[in-house]
């Protein structure tokens, strides 16, 4: 009995060694210390979890992040700096072992585009403000005048019409044009793209997690979870929390020279603009 006693208290005391020592380097190599992509890994490293967990763990680590922002002084920026630190959150998040090379490599959308895809206000102005940026005027207006025909055409879908819709950033070459603000809701399909390379390169032959293309997937729960969290961080704030559609979203932001400083405000900027009903069945106004 005794030399088991004293086996128990050798491995707890191990185990407080361990701790310390953990404890220790942490605080010695503080997230101030480490830099961008270091503290992404850290800040954004899923637990191991699956489905609705990781959905959940997604949006609440989504609002803690857009509650931090919308709480200082909005500007003109916010909108811009909001979605850029969650989508590449997300993508960190969806590929926590990925290189940053693979984070950051193009990939192509299917021909007819990604579907019905939906943004938010933030990720809207975010990818506007990229546009007025890196093109020209004649680019802007060719952009919005596309983007504004593209929602007329969907406007006059029948409800329940779930066939894919014409994006105005789709390029010749099936890149989007706006690769580097992409909408939330693009991101599992370049995670997924880039999975697979990977899987092809390395000859790895086991299942990519998710890989059943009828069920939801690692990287489509993360992005569920970080659009919830968003939603939940505007609405606390008084801020538009509505799901548009890409295309009507881009013609309202590119033909509104200060929409994001007027979103920053609180003004309702996209009200005219096609948008969700709760169910994602159809487009409302």
């Amino acid at each position: 009995m005794s030399s088991l006693i004293g086996g128990l208290i050798l491995v707890l005391l191990f185990h407080l060694v361990f701790l310390a020592l953990v404890a220790v380097v942490v605080g010695f190599f503080s997230k101030s210390r480490l830099g961008r992509p270091a503290r992404a890994v850290i800040e954004w490293l899923p637990p191991f979890l699956g489905g609705a967990a990781l959905r959940d763990w997604a949006a609440w680590a989504a609002e803690q992040v857009a509650r931090k922002r919308l709480a200082s002084q909005r500007t003109g920026e916010t909108a811009s700096q909001l979605a850029i630190e969650l989508e590449d959150a997300a993508m960190q998040a969806m590929l926590p072992l990925a290189d940053p090379a693979d984070l950051e490599r193009a990939m192509t959308c299917p021909e007819t585009g990604q579907g019905r895809v939906g943004v938010t206000a933030p990720e809207a102005l975010a990818i506007v403000a990229y546009i007025r940026k890196h093109k020209s005027r004649a680019e802007q207006e060719r952009l919005r005048t596309l983007a504004a025909e593209n929602a007329r055409k969907i406007s006059t879908r029948s409800p329940g019409d779930g066939s894919p819709s014409p994006c105005a950033l789709q390029g010749a070459d099936h890149v989007c044009c706006v690769f580097a603000r992409r909408p939330l809701r693009c991101r599992p399909l370049h995670a997924l793209s880039v999975m697979r390379a990977r899987r092809e390169r390395d000859e790895v032959e086991s299942c990519l997690p998710g890989d059943d293309m009828e069920a939801p997937r690692h990287e489509e729960w993360v992005a569920k979870g970080i659009e919830i969290g968003l939603t939940r961080a505007l609405k606390s704030a008084g801020l538009d929390a509505n799901l548009y559609e890409l295309n009507s979203a881009l013609a309202t932001a590119l033909g509104t020279p200060d929409a994001a400083e007027r979103w920053a405000r609180g003004e309702d900027v996209f009200q005219s603009t096609l948008r969700w009903d709760q169910t994602g069945a159809q487009y409302l106004l």
